[in-house]
């Protein structure tokens, strides 16, 4: 066979690597020249290229298979004649063919995972079913035209993050059309052939039903189902031979549902097999969700997973690395993990400027190369695009991977070098190529050593990055080295940040020849809003007396912390109400923040309106909140009274500040109204009194005036009348007793249709309330169980703890209720700053509080129609009908003592509550309830550039099951935030062995578990999926925090868990959704899973 390497097809396509040769064809991989990307070229035989029946048949083949549109059918993208013969070009996947997976385990004795062989069934099933309802037929079903695609991310939920593709659709019917198979061969793969396919009858998609079931028997056992040593013996194997021997009899730990689908899928008749693809899809779908909760979903010492790493790497994969101005370099890739950064201890060594010390991992797996970004600061780009750090990311041939000013080729085996640019076999680059900076070119000669100029001064930093809160001062230790043979005198230069913010030392400092002096610099940013936070890059440069063309520099990085600071201030300390008090607040820290400005009087005398629990202001800006002030009631007559009032300002980040105040309430009626009203009163007594005495003289003299009796009587009983009616239309408006209201919830049926109220259900949200209740009496949403968000619902807050259910924050103190239950606090009464006491080797601090609040006035909301009519008339009685109803909500709060602010736990104590006789396990539902987690928190933690974002863990534990709650603060809504728990379940430290355990929940509602690789001392991490259906976890969104409860079934995912045992947290902020991004870990920041040193032990509960 004669190698096409080089040559390009029509101008268009070059051939760069061979892939393959079959009976039809030559495969090769491709670079498509016009659209820049890489393809798959089959060249078909000249013998078959010169039959224009062939040729013909080509084109119509062609032509409908290009129409498949399925993400697991290889797609086509052109075909034609060329100088080269037929071709076919297709997409390329550089995952390897079903055929090589299968040789590589029977070489090792293992098998592959049965849940990835079922993936692997369904996703070539549901090919095929599409195939066929287009009305194609494969005809050639078998692990060679198998490819498998290594994916980014799992797409869908317990699929492992690979894609299996089918391809060469056609092509055997082609081989076939016209009379031209040749003598001896046949249409197809003997071994793979259908009962109807070797007889030559006809043909529908059920044939291929029965290749893919040839195709899943040897996968799940490594051998094919039937043996012959002929195509003869084969043939009679398909039609008449007996029924193979059952799965489960090769391998025992296959269950029976397993047999009782490959029989029906290899059954000899089409009529008994599986109708369609899709109906064989159900069948594998079903026996993988049976298999979720058994011990199958473990990978064990028998199987190997198809994406492990491999101990050996694919042959003839090397590194082009290039860099502008110098020679390339050439570094084969001879193991299967390479490790890329400046340092000298990695494999391979790039030492410029703008690469991290341990930058980034190639690593072999089953399906090529994948390279992996170690949290490097400046970031590790494949072909343009910014790898996200710890996520493997699969490398094709001709990828192009950038590290600072390098450039990085993989080369695949057969990918031709240009000889201009042939490297040296075996580089390592020693020293950083910066523009600007004279270096001595790579020698070209592959055997020479490489020998950098070495500059006669060195620069060296004892730490790269440093960090400092505003208005702190920090010292950074240069080194610097003379190595040449006479003394000098240098100086420091620092660029990037101000220099006011730096101290260096005075003049010039001796460096005797051959020996180091180290110097300190000194940072001090202010303590001003106009201060960033975050990294900030600087260069600390080198300046020689001796040397003054010379060029020597080191990068570094400020970490520049927060600080929290604000002003708050009153326009005027007094005023008459109603009247408006306008809050000024200003942001004096250097970050932005939210504050909360809740205003109270203790006499209850008052009411706010205007109040607001969070405003964002950026640094140095101000915001002005009007908070407008009445009287809750107002006498009529009188001068009012005086009443001191409060305003509390709280930042979310910590601080508060209370501003006093004095409102004057007047009366209803002005003194000067009041006293005309008494002169008019006065004068209307004495016109009475006249006419009185006149009506008496009139009865002397014996005058007597008519008295229309009987017209007032009706009179007096219309408006009687009148009167009850109101009384009643009153006593039924107030007591709810509504026609219409088919629930009786207070709510006519119209009233319950326009607001979306289930008219039939007198509670609609199941939250304890009625819904006219929470219409009429509480304000809160009748649609939602929790109306303000703060985890307890409506019902619990009126009935149970008497807080507000239209209020997150009753009390005002910037904390939601539920929170403060969580904590122990009372939501009734606004806490005060504690004060932080540090103990002396305490890892965390201990807070005190200053003040204990008083009990807040007991609210009572009163409202009393009264309709009293009082006709009177001589001689007629009066009649009266009066109608009060009356609804009062008391709420009545204990004063308690406020608890300390949130502080990271570093050591928990051993209070995980066993579930007690009679008590019920947490509901796990992603709705956090406190009566389903008593006790306080058993963990806490918070991000350092943001206190407001708080973990809280709750653990409850019975015999055989863990029970965890995550409550998550969030200033943002972002689906791609993620909470992760490690377990080291043997609690031996060190990195993660088999037995250990990582849980990962997304906030987009993606869950996945893995277990630790192999032993605990090989340094590696944890496998890619482990579709284990041993645990359970939901999340749920409730205001500004997002909760997630998981339960653990302990003995079946971690049978062998110590006690303690070592825990993990992590929380990622990824912040793409306009928030911060950021990262906590706990216990600490720097935990990582491979260090032992940074588990944190846990006394488990025992429970019965």
């Amino acid at each position: 066979m004669t190698s096409l390497v080089g040559q390009t097809i029509n101008n268009r396509y070059r051939l760069e690597a061979l892939l393959g040769d079959g009976g039809m064809g030559t495969v090769y991989r491709a670079a498509d020249l016009n659209l820049n990307r890489q393809i798959a070229i089959k060249l078909m035989h000249a013998h078959y290229a010169r039959q224009a029946e062939f040729r013909a048949r080509l084109v119509q083949e062609a032509q409908t298979t290009a129409k498949l549109d399925h993400p697991s059918i290889v797609k086509i993208f052109d075909f034609g004649d060329s100088d080269s013969g037929l071709f076919i070009a297709m997409e390329y996947v550089d995952g390897g063919s079903l055929r090589d997976h299968l040789r590589r385990l029977q070489r090792m004795q293992k098998y592959l995972p049965l849940t990835q062989s079922l993936q692997i069934g369904i996703q070539i099933a549901e090919a095929l079913d599409y195939a066929h309802r287009q009305g194609i037929i494969h005809r050639d079903v078998k692990p060679g035209n198998i490819i498998l695609k290594r994916l980014n991310q799992v797409d869908e939920t317990n699929n492992a993050p690979f894609r299996a593709l089918l391809t060469d659709f056609g092509l055997v019917k082609l081989q076939g059309a016209g009379g031209m198979t040749e003598s001896g061969a046949t249409l197809g793969t003997p071994t793979y052939m259908s009962p109807e396919q070797c007889e030559g009858g006809a043909l529908d998609g059920r044939t291929d039903l029965y290749s893919l079931g040839i195709v899943l028997y040897e996968l799940f056992t490594n051998k094919l189902p039937f043996t012959f040593k002929s195509l003869s013996e084969a043939l009679q194997a398909h039609i008449r031979g007996a029924m193979p021997p059952f799965v489960s009899e090769v391998r025992p730990d296959i269950p029976l549902l397993i047999d009782n689908l490959l029989a029906k899928t290899l059954a000899k008749d089409p009529a008994d097999r599986f109708a369609t693809g899709a109906e064989l899809a159900a069948a594998l779908r079903s026996a993988q969700l049976s298999l979720e909760s058994t011990s199958t979903q473990i990978v064990t010492p028998e199987e190997v997973s198809i994406l492990e790493r491999v101990p050996e790497p694919p042959p003839g994969f090397a590194l082009h690395i290039s860099t502008p101005g110098h020679d390339a370099s050439v570094v084969p890739l001879t193991r299967s993990v390479i490790s890329l950064g400046r340092r000298v201890e990695n494999d391979v060594v790039l030492p410029a400027e703008g690469v991290s010390r341990q930058h980034a991992r190639l690593q072999a797996t089953s399906l090529g190369w994948e390279i992996v970004d170690l949290n490097s600061i400046n970031g590790t780009f494949v072909d343009d695009r910014r790898l996200l750090p710890d996520h493997p990311t699969p490398i094709l041939p001709g990828s192009v991977i950038r590290v600072g000013p390098y450039e990085l080729l993989l080369q695949g085996p057969e990918m031709p070098i240009t000889a201009e640019s042939e490297p040296h076999a075996h580089t390592v680059l020693r020293r950083p190529v910066t523009p600007g900076v004279a270096h001595t070119q790579v020698p070209s000669q592959p055997s020479a050593p490489v020998e950098p100029v070495v500059d006669p001064l060195a620069l060296f930093l004892t730490r790269e990055q440093i960090a400092v809160d505003p208005g702190q001062r920090v010292d950074m230790t240069v080194e610097v080295l003379n190595r040449g043979n006479t003394d000098d005198r240098v100086g420091l230069r620092v660029q990037g940040i101000p220099g006011s913010w730096v101290t260096m030392p005075d003049g010039f400092v001796s460096v005797p020849a051959g020996q180091t002096v180290s110097l300190t610099l000194s940072f001090r940013p202010p303590r001003h809003p106009t201060t960033p936070t975050g990294r900030q890059r600087f260069r600390i440069e080198l300046v020689s007396q001796r040397h003054p063309d010379l060029r020597v520099a080191e990068n570094a990085f400020l970490l520049l912390g927060t600080y929290v600071a604000f002003e708050a201030s009153l326009d005027a300390e007094q005023l008459r109400v109603p009247g408006t008090a306008v809050v000024r607040v200003q942001n004096t820290g250097n970050a932005p923040a939210n504050f909360s400005v809740v205003a109270r009087d203790r006499q209850g005398a008052l009411q706010f309106r205007g109040e607001t629990g969070r405003i964002g202001i950026n640094p140095g800006q101000i915001a002005h909140v009007e908070l407008a002030v009445e009287p809750r009631s107002q006498s009529v007559f009188g001068g009012g009274g005086v009443y001191p009032f409060e305003v509390e300002v709280v930042s979310r980040a910590g601080g508060r500040q209370t501003l006093t105040g004095e409102a004057q309430a007047g009366s209803m009626i002005p003194t000067w109204a009041m006293y005309g009203l008494i002169f008019l009163l006065t004068l209307a007594c004495a016109f009475a009194m006249i006419a009185l005495a006149q009506g008496s003289l009139r009865q002397l003299w014996g005058t007597t005036a008519p008295t229309a009796v009987a017209g007032f009587e009706v009179q007096a009983t219309q408006t009687a009348v009148a009167a009850q009616t109101l009384v009643a239309a009153t006593s039924i408006a107030e007591t709810a007793v509504v026609i219409g209201d088919a629930d009786d919830d207070g709510l006519t049926d119209s009233q319950e249709a326009q607001i979306g109220t289930d008219p039939n259900n007198p509670d609609s949200d199941g939250d304890g309330l009625k819904d006219g209740d929470e219409a009429f009496i509480y304000g809160s949403d009748p649609n939602k169980r929790d109306t303000d968000g703060d985890i307890l619902p409506d019902g619990d807050e009126v009935n149970q703890y008497k807080t507000n259910p239209a209020k997150a924050d009753t009390d005002g103190d910037g904390v939601p209720d539920g929170t403060e239950l969580t904590q122990g606090t009372d939501p009734l009464v606004a806490d005060q700053t504690p004060t932080a006491t540090p103990t002396s080797g305490t890892p965390t601090e201990t807070a005190t509080a200053t003040a204990t609040l008083p009990p807040s006035v007991t609210p009572t909301i009163t409202n009393t129609p009264t309709v009293t009519p009082t006709p009177t008339a001589t001689g007629t009685a009066t009649p009266t009908s009066t109608a009060t109803a009356t609804g009062t909500a008391t709420m009545t709060p204990t004063a308690t003592v406020p608890p300390p602010t949130a502080t990271n736990t570093a050591v928990p104590n051993s209070n995980a509550a066993c579930i007690g006789q009679g008590q019920v396990a947490p509901v796990i539902d992603g709705s956090f309830s406190v009566a389903e987690w008593p006790g306080q928190a058993l963990i806490q933690f918070q991000t350092e550039n943001n206190p407001a974002r708080l973990v809280q863990i709750y653990y409850r534990r019975d015999a055989s099951k863990m029970y965890w709650a995550f409550l998550i603060n969030d200033d943002t809504a972002d689906p791609e935030d993620s909470l992760r728990i490690y377990f080291d379940t043997t609690n031996n430290g060190g990195d993660p062995d088999s037995a250990d355990r990582f849980f990962q929940i997304g906030r987009d509602g993606s869950v996945q578990v893995r277990n630790g690789i192999s032993s605990n001392s090989d340094g590696q991490n944890w496998t890619p999926v482990n579709p284990s259906g041993n645990w359970t976890a939901t999340f749920g969104n409730s205001g500004n925090q997002w909760v997630v409860e998981l339960e653990v079934d302990v003995v079946a995912e971690m049978g062998g868990i110590n006690n303690p045992f070592g825990l993990m947290l992590q929380v990622l902020y990824a912040g793409t959704n306009g928030g911060n991004a950021d990262f906590v870990s706990w216990p600490n920041n720097d935990a990582n899973s491979n260090n032992a040193n940074t588990w944190q032990d846990v006394a488990d509960a025992i429970c019965p």
